[in-house]
């Protein structure tokens, strides 16, 4: 715990219940002298510097701002081993200075990670041994206690500290936990806003992105801050986040909002569907649910529906593998199809 705390002249920052509970763990708060606001700058930059390493590894795990803090003090202890030259003659690092030992970079590791975290009981019963021996975490710090790291189980909302880990690449905490991203998880003084003028795009807008033709159309999460005045963060989909300048996006128009998918894909039309987990084909036809906005194949005359999820996206894939063919095809066309595909796989 700090036994001081030195702060610029302006004490509303610290002020109020945050200085009150300061006072009971008896940490004194120092403010600096009239006049020498010039001295903040260092700190004001460093400052700058952890909230935006914070900020882009939520956004890069699409975590919620729950995770902030963790956020903020792993950049703090990264930080730590950002080398700087004294008196322009020999390189340290704030951690050596501190401690006198250098930093050893075997100890970092990928904040915010998934990772198979090894475990024999769960609660009061053993694993057996066809059981799953681990239970997927999220990295979120070292363990101030051992050697190994400090995980977060989502499932229960507990801490977990283990040395018996592995890390589970290529895949983010938004799709695997099923939490959502939280755009604007800024950190500034009391007189300033997320934003310096009026945005173009909204949250929570749809826009057309003009990367490819045709346009995609993505959601807009997050809007321009003071660093970037003209980026927009937008979430596609299937999951996917990307930032884009003002001139490659323009605003949707509902009322004329052109369709992405082939003319004869429409409400009512005709076709023939053969998924990978049905036993054959049949012939029904496409209807577009004005509920959920999603596409449904009713077979013949079953008032049953099957769900062909996000076919706006995934429409290519459905006739690249032989599932959707336009119109009532010939069961014969269609075998023959997944027969010239099965056979072009194995090839390949």
């Amino acid at each position: 715990m700090p036994r001081r705390l030195i702060s610029d002249f302006d004490l509303k920052l610290i002020g109020g219940k945050a200085q009150d509970h300061l006072n009971q763990l008896l940490v004194h708060v120092n403010a600096a002298p009239a006049s020498r606001q010039d001295r903040n700058g260092l700190a004001k930059c460093h400052w700058q510097t952890v909230t935006a390493m914070a900020r882009n590894w939520l956004a890069s795990a699409e975590l919620p701002g729950k995770f902030l803090f963790l956020a903020v003090k792993h950049a703090a202890e990264v930080c730590n081993y950002f080398p700087l030259k004294i008196d322009n003659t020999h390189w340290v690092t704030p951690l050596e200075l501190a401690y006198g030992v250098k930093p050893d970079l075997r100890l970092l590791f990928k904040v915010f990670g998934i990772a198979a975290v090894c475990c024999e009981i769960i609660g009061d019963s053993r694993l057996g041994k066809f059981d799953s021996q681990s239970i997927p975490m999220i990295a979120v710090g070292r363990c101030p206690n051992s050697t190994g790291l400090q995980f977060y189980n989502p499932a229960n909302g507990t801490f977990v500290s283990s040395i018996d880990y592995k890390f589970q690449h290529h895949v983010t905490n938004c799709a695997y936990f099923g939490m959502k991203y939280q755009p604007g998880s800024f950190s500034h003084r009391l007189d300033e806003s997320t934003s310096v003028f009026a945005p173009v795009f909204n949250i929570d807008s749809s826009v057309y992105v003009h990367t490819h033709s045709p346009p995609s159309v993505p959601t807009v999460i997050g809007i321009p801050t003071y660093s970037a005045p003209n980026i927009y963060t937008v979430a596609f989909k299937d999951g996917s986040i990307s930032e884009y300048t003002t001139d490659l996006l323009s605003a949707v128009d509902v009322s004329s909002s052109p369709s992405l998918l082939p003319p004869w894909i429409k409400d009512g039309a005709n076709a023939t569907l053969f998924l990978h987990s049905m036993s054959k084909p049949r012939h029904g036809k496409l209807q577009l649910s004005t509920s959920d906005d999603e596409w449904y194949f009713y077979p013949g005359r079953s008032t049953d529906g099957i769900l062909l999820s996000d076919l706006s996206a995934n429409y290519q894939n459905f006739l690249d593998t032989g599932q959707l063919f336009k119109g009532h095809a010939k069961f014969k066309n269609v075998y023959d199809t997944r027969t010239q595909l099965g056979l072009k796989d194995c090839v390949l």
